[in-house]
């Protein structure tokens, strides 16, 4: 018999995720609980999440709280759920609402917890240039990323590797791992056990990384370019792409980098922006500001 699953998400890759349930046998995708509509871009734009967006368009009961109290567990309780599937929804879920269905709330992390817990779990993976990360599925409760581990897979971070071609193949990851692991969580017939909490490590506690976050002195960029502590500052500006983006002022003006790569140890710009303007050439953009580098 199938068993009945809300799915809690919001962001991009939560919404691929979801997609992949849909035809999942195991389960009734019987509700969606996601962030409320939010303003996005520069004209600030209310915009539904993009798992809001992908349960529209399957026509998915949706609930979108502001508080995850009582009288909105009521209504969950309606759906008769068995299981919770959180993947990255964005809000601490209390106990009431994790003890809500028969057979468990779960949750998919994006590191081998117990390292990185926390929100910012891919973007710190490559900023401190590990070599490896992965996805866990994990009991939940009412501790940070602390459940019962029931299953781990590692994948390599390559040196090319930014925030965007991570989350793509961690997400593909989560889908196996999912497919895997669902039926055994329907049947509870699953194994867990304990994280070694002598190992914990937790990312900063903001959930988003901000613009002011983004920013590189100019100086700490050319020092790069010139092979001081470009390892360190390529896997940052890797860790910070596509979004929001690492920037830097040059003669008091905002400077997206768009794309860049380490050749020789040493920084090599690629591709940057100036606010307003199109992309260019970092060799274009410098020749245009020879009073502040080198000919």
């Amino acid at each position: 018999m199938k068993k009945n699953l809300v799915y809690f998400g919001s962001p991009q890759f939560s919404a691929e995720i979801l997609e992949s349930l849909l035809t999942n046998p195991e389960i009734n995708l019987v509700g969606i609980v996601t962030q409320k509509d939010k303003p996005v871009g520069r004209k600030q734009i209310i915009t539904p999440s993009p798992v809001s967006q992908t349960a529209e368009k399957h026509q998915l009961p949706t609930f979108k709280p502001d508080r995850l109290d009582d009288a909105n567990l009521a209504h969950i309780k309606l759906l008769k759920p068995d299981i919770f599937l959180v993947v990255s929804y964005g809000k601490i879920i209390p106990q009431s609402w994790l003890d809500c269905p028969k057979v468990g709330t779960f949750n998919v992390h994006f590191s081998l917890l117990p390292k990185y817990r926390g929100a910012l779990c891919i973007s710190e993976a490559i900023k401190n240039q590990d070599k490896e990360t992965g996805v866990t599925l994990m009991e939940m409760d009412s501790k940070l990323d602390h459940g019962n581990i029931i299953s781990q897979s590692s994948i390599t971070i390559d040196t090319h590797d930014d925030y965007a071609t991570l989350s793509t193949k961690l997400t593909q990851e989560a889908i196996k791992i999912i497919e895997r692991k669902l039926p055994e969580i329907c049947a509870q017939k699953y194994h867990s056990l304990p994280q070694d909490e002598s190992l914990a490590t937790y990312t900063p506690l903001h959930k988003n990384i901000t613009r002011q976050d983004s920013y590189i002195p100019l100086t700490t960029l050319l020092k790069a370019t010139d092979g001081i502590g470009s390892s360190e500052t390529y896997a940052l500006i890797r860790s910070l792409s596509p979004e929001p983006g690492a920037w830097t002022t040059v003669q008091g003006k905002d400077l997206k980098i768009i794309s860049c790569t380490l050749i020789d140890r040493k920084l090599v710009l690629n591709q940057v922006q100036l606010s307003g303007k199109q992309p260019i050439s970092w060799k274009q953009f410098s020749a245009g500001y020879k009073s502040t580098f080198k000919a």
